[in-house]
């Protein structure tokens, strides 16, 4: 029952540290975020191993929670001495903390919204049939005749293109012709 309860504290105060540079920017620390995740991992870990610690094993625990718990409270002693007094003054008043959930709180908005639009896209359906192109068949004689016509021209250049291909070989600017094989 013990561990239960400090593995409960422990994630509370982890999501409490990492939630810091969002909510008390005043009071945090390039590496909170990393100290935040470890108090997670380890109210995680108390929680789901509860069976586990019995007598020397809890007593460990225990002692362990209490220097992190004396610990932590100096370092945020520590924080808040080296604050300014216009800080200090400043993170006591109603108005700050006001403007500082709201901005919180615009920022999960957005997080959800654009969540919800890269779920909108993965899942999207297409409204639109595919069209595909469907061939038309001329009404006039006239439109099969010039097709027929162009056929036809076609096939004359490439036999005279064939024919021209068979003919002597061509000799270069300086009368040589080309080589033949042995």
């Amino acid at each position: 029952m013990l561990v239960i309860f400090i593995g409960y504290l422990a994630l509370l105060l982890g999501f409490a540290v990492l939630m810091l540079p969002l909510l008390v920017t005043e009071l945090s620390r390039p590496r909170d975020a990393l100290w935040g995740a470890v108090g997670l991992l380890l109210g995680l870990m108390l929680v789901t191993s509860t069976d586990r610690f019995i007598g020397t094993p809890l007593f460990v625990v225990v002692l362990g929670v209490l220097l992190i718990i004396r610990l932590g409270w100096e370092v945020s002693q520590n924080r808040w001495q080296q604050l300014g007094h216009d800080e200090q003054s400043r993170l006591g008043s109603f108005e700050r903390w006001i403007t500082g959930f709201k901005q919180f709180g615009a920022t999960l908005f957005q997080l959800v919204g654009m969540l919800g639009g890269a779920i909108k896209f993965v899942f999207r359906r297409s409204t639109s049939k595919n069209i595909t192109k469907k061939w038309i068949r001329p009404e006039n004689n006239q439109a099969s005749e010039l097709s027929d016509q162009a056929i036809t021209n076609s096939n004359q250049e490439l036999e005279s293109a064939h024919e021209f291909s068979q003919q002597e070989p061509l000799k270069t600017l300086e009368g040589h012709g080309p080589q033949k094989d042995s």
